[in-house]
């Protein structure tokens, strides 16, 4: 009989990976994602506990820990005394948040630039690719999962799992955020495939001071010229 570990090489081995089942509160903070992606539940707007429980036939217990994951992620702000609300971020926000994610990843890509392989190539070539067909489409939601999948995978690439979820925190949100105040800003989807091709061609090289530099000139222009941020 085969143990485990050699049935999870065979796995591997073909390209596959083990299927996790979601916990009904990861289920239904999914669905409220995509709501608040697709402009179903609005920024600003107030999350009522008891309302989204009869919505989705469940109990308030299992709202409160999707709830805590949005939160977590972003995506839903708890305030002392008033309720849960859907972010909305300021353009003072974005900036602050921005400025965070900027020193972060500009790490994480100096040393994915170092790590990189041609797996590690294809695997964000994948994931380019996505973004391109979303943005043909203006598919919002399919274009950020496929944005935010590029980015986690380079901040994997980069070896250093504390990098990576420091950047899961600030930049999921800020990335959510910024797609559904802008929409597609003239040319803003291609302009943003045209942004992730250069980066990726600069990881390409295995230099990380020449990484850098392209992520930081490319991000920060795109950033200033469809999103309007005063950026220093």
């Amino acid at each position: 009989m085969r143990d485990m570990k050699s049935i999870e090489r065979e796995i591997a081995a073909a390209g596959l990976s083990p299927v996790r089942l979601r916990s009904l509160p990861e289920t239904v903070a999914e669905q409220m994602r995509s709501a608040i992606l697709d402009g179903h539940l609005k920024p600003g707007e107030r999350l009522i506990e008891q309302k989204l429980a009869d919505l989705f036939g469940i109990g308030q217990p299992t709202i409160r820990e999707a709830l805590k994951e949005l939160e977590y992620q972003g995506f839903v702000r708890k305030l002392p005394n008033r309720g849960t609300y859907v972010t909305d971020l300021n353009p003072t926000d974005m900036q602050k948040m921005f400025e965070v994610r900027m020193g972060l990843e500009t790490l994480a890509v100096e040393r994915a630039a170092r790590n990189m392989t041609s797996a590690g190539l294809a695997q964000l070539q994948q994931h380019l690719e996505a973004m391109a067909g979303a943005a043909e489409i203006f598919d919002r939601s399919a274009f950020h999962q496929s944005d935010v999948a590029f980015h986690r995978a380079m901040w994997e690439i980069s070896g250093n799992e504390h990098l990576s979820a420091a950047l899961d925190r600030i930049t999921f949100a800020l990335f959510a955020f910024v797609l559904l105040k802008h929409h597609d800003v003239k040319g803003g989807y291609a302009a943003a495939v045209k942004q992730h091709q250069q980066i990726l061609d600069a990881l390409a090289t295995n230099d990380p001071a020449k990484a850098s530099q392209v992520f930081q000139e490319v991000t920060v222009g795109y950033w200033r010229k469809y999103r309007h941020l005063q950026i220093d």
